[in-house]
């Protein structure tokens, strides 16, 4: 058994290391003006928030409704999502998902989240999720509008650690994961 589990860990370094060698738009030039052109989208449809998500930079953009809905400001939140997303900062990536919000009609509190887009790395996708369900909402109207809506994200990861401190650190985990 612990044999079994050696090998994987081993296959699933190998395949890390080589998801670490690969470049994506999060380490080119014009990846800046891609970010702002991701905020400066057009108005309109089911899209309410688009958030830009960086280990060191959350910025939430309302597209419209701003007379019916505004987001609650959480600055405490936004760092430590931050610092969630920075231990995933081992590979070049930008992934976009969108998330599906209902919220209660009376109170206005969050009633359901469902991904409707997922980035398919399952580690971020539960920080989404996670993100969201801290999200709380104002009325400026005194009604609960709307009740449905979507949220796109752009999630960037960023190789900030070299190739050898990551294969150490990951074997670190591996080693306590393997203790049990």
């Amino acid at each position: 058994m612990r044999k079994m589990v050696l090998a994987a860990s081993m296959a699933a370094l190998v395949t890390l290391f080589g998801v670490m060698r690969c470049a994506t738009t999060a380490d080119r030039p014009g990846a800046a003006d891609e970010h702002q052109k991701f905020l400066d989208v057009q108005k309109g449809g089911g899209e309410l928030f688009r958030v830009l998500f960086l280990s060191d930079k959350y910025v939430v953009r309302q597209m419209w409704g701003e007379d019916s809905i505004k987001r609650s400001e959480d600055p405490g939140g936004d760092t430590y999502m931050r610092n969630e997303l920075k231990r995933h900062d081992k590979f070049n990536e930008v992934r976009e998902s969108v998330m599906s919000v209902w919220l209660y009609p009376d109170s206005g509190s969050l009633m359901k989240i469902r991904p409707r887009e997922p980035t398919f790395l399952f580690e971020i996708d539960k920080i989404l999720l996670e993100d969201l369900q801290r999200w709380s909402f104002k009325f400026p109207r005194k009604y609960v509008s709307p009740t449905k809506f979507e949220v796109r994200y752009r999630v960037v990861l960023r190789k900030t650690l070299s190739d050898q401190e990551i294969m150490k650190d990951l074997q670190e985990n591996l080693k306590e994961k393997s203790a049990y």
